[in-house]
């Protein structure tokens, strides 16, 4: 597969994996939105009851009639999981970029939504995603998939690249607020159920007890269980495992489906075989810690929680960073909008469009000259070399390259990074000239020190060549420091 490389950016469309409860679920024999239609509310509370009687009913697993019909276009509230932004001001943005939704015929940018049943295995998931990326491959030959993941999508994107061949299709993984290592949120559900489902009214009809039944029937909602990172304790501070299952749970449905979580788990690893960005929010209070009570026969019969500021308010920082991802991009950000909030669709714009954007316009064609000019790569650490190269050579064919050019390049501050308070840096900025190689005529080489303030920067270069006008190109960077999480 070819990669993806600054200046020749590789065709690819795009793929959005919705989070947990991201896809709209619908009845095959009667066409009804189960999960959810907000219009199918009774006005009449008396009616109240027996909906969601038949919403709980119509979502235990497993139910094979119900089918995926598209991302969620409405707002769902259903703490303590999340309060989620509809997927379709994701869409409108990307939208906005020139993405348009597949198929798409003749468009170079195209964009695809993956909606599937949320409750099911995410192998099983992993493995219908496949199924689609293979069709739309087809209908795009030569064409590398880029997916955006959202929470419980990551794992299924993930799963999917690396056990069921997606590596050989996938070449750019976003993930956004996806865990690699559950979140305790998962166990808070299984344990109590939802505090409020919508509304608060609804909660007059044991919305935490039958919530709490229905989610133990789901198999994903296990694979959402942390296995590397103990979060559970006993009142005199001793680690409780929750993979025991005998002191909570109450079938043996229930506990094959706790064994299978830890066992899904344990198989994804955090192995990433493509180049993959981790957006991650933190900054807001975020349940990390449970203390159990236990009664008679080691039996579990509370959990108090505790909260710290070390995440999104749903995914703690520590599983939301993903160890092997090759960015590492913080956000003060919530779980349920950090793919609309204005900082992330910045950063997504400039990693989908603006640095190849920025990249070709380091190339100028006059006349009679071609000039290109780069760095070796598009972020650097504060204190890091940039690497610089160009080439000079004349557009007649069988004409030799152009020696004797002088080429001065110069560092400009253009903005902060996203999520950074404003800021500009006080040193002063270097400059550098580019020598023109021994080894390789018409090729010119040289280097400056990234400075110490992160943010966006513009490389500037000047070009002059002995009979020929100035000519000026530039390229955009990014200057930012390795994530060192350890301790935090």
């Amino acid at each position: 597969m070819p990669a993806t490389t600054p200046g020749n950016v590789s065709p690819h469309f795009l793929v959005i994996v919705p989070g947990y409860m991201g896809s709209k679920l619908r009845d095959r024999t009667t066409g009804e939105i189960v999960w959810v239609d907000f219009q199918s509310i009774p006005k009449n509370p008396f009616q109240w009851d027996g909906w969601i009687d038949h919403l709980f009913g119509a979502l235990t697993y497993p139910n094979e009639n119900l089918e995926p019909a598209g991302v969620m276009d409405e707002v769902i509230f259903v703490p303590p999981w999340a309060k989620q932004e509809h997927y379709n001001r994701l869409v409108e943005a990307l939208q906005g970029l020139g993405y348009q939704l597949g198929p798409a015929p003749g468009s170079e940018l195209v964009l695809y939504t993956f909606p599937y049943d949320w409750r099911q295995d995410n192998r099983l998931s992993a493995r219908q995603l496949g199924a689609a990326i293979e069709q739309w491959s087809a209908r795009h030959p030569g064409h590398e998939a880029w997916i955006i993941a959202h929470s419980n999508g990551g794992l299924v994107a993930r799963w999917y690249i690396e056990k069921e061949g997606g590596k050989d299709r996938v070449a750019r993984l976003f993930l956004m607020g996806s865990p690699w290592d559950g979140t305790p949120k998962v166990m808070w559900m299984l344990f109590a159920g939802l505090d409020t489902l919508f509304r608060r009214r609804f909660n007059l009809f044991d919305i935490p007890r039958r919530s709490r039944d229905l989610f133990r029937t789901f198999p994903s909602a296990y694979q959402l269980l942390p296995v590397q990172a103990p979060f559970l304790r006993s009142g005199n501070e001793e680690p409780v495992n929750p993979f025991a299952g005998t002191g909570w749970l109450e079938t043996d449905r229930q506990r094959h489906l706790l064994e299978e979580g830890r066992r899904f788990n344990e198989e994804l690893g955090t192995t990433l075989s493509v180049e993959t960005l981790c957006f991650f929010g933190r900054k807001i209070p975020t349940v990390t810690q449970g203390m159990v009570t236990l009664a008679a026969g080691g039996l579990w019969s509370a959990i108090r929680w505790l909260a710290t500021e070390a995440g999104d308010g749903t995914i703690p920082e520590h599983s939301a960073v993903h160890p092997q991802a090759r960015e590492k991009l913080p956000f003060a950000v919530g779980h349920g909008d950090i793919y609309v909030t204005p900082a992330v669709l910045e950063f997504l714009e400039w990693e989908l469009i603006d640095k190849y954007r920025a990249v070709s316009r380091a190339a100028v064609v006059t006349e009679r000259l071609t000039v290109m000019f780069e760095p070796d790569r598009d972020v650097y650490s504060p204190g890091e070399t940039i690497d610089l190269w160009a080439t000079v050579h004349e557009n007649r064919e069988g004409s030799p390259p152009v020696s004797g050019a002088s080429i001065k390049v110069q560092l400009v501050w253009r903005q902060p990074l996203p999520g950074m308070e404003p800021t500009a840096p006080s040193e002063h900025l270097p400059e550098a000239h580019l020598w023109e190689s021994n080894e390789t005529a018409g090729r010119y080489e040289g280097g400056l020190v990234a400075p110490d303030t992160e943010g966006y920067y513009q490389l500037r270069a000047l070009v002059r060549a002995v009979g020929e006008p100035a000519v000026r190109l530039e390229e955009l960077i990014a200057i930012e420091a390795e994530p060192d999480l350890v301790g935090e």
